[in-house]
């Protein structure tokens, strides 16, 4: 099952509410709820970073792999 941004963002928003309110049930059950949404997105692999040791004060290049 795939993460759908609403769905996270309730999630989020039920965690914040839960924390607020002190309630450990809740905390626990929205912060599981939060921690299973999060492992449904699949995220792109990160480019090596480089940097160089000259003068040049612009970004780091991405190297791709």
């Amino acid at each position: 099952m795939t993460c759908k941004k609403s769905d996270l963002i309730s999630a989020i928003n039920s965690f914040g509410a839960a924390r607020a309110s002190g309630d450990n049930t809740l905390l626990a059950f929205s912060g599981n709820l939060v921690q299973s949404l999060l492992d449904t997105i699949e995220f792109e692999g990160e480019g090596e970073i480089t940097t160089s040791q000259s003068t040049d004060h612009s970004e780091p290049k991405e190297v791709a792999e």
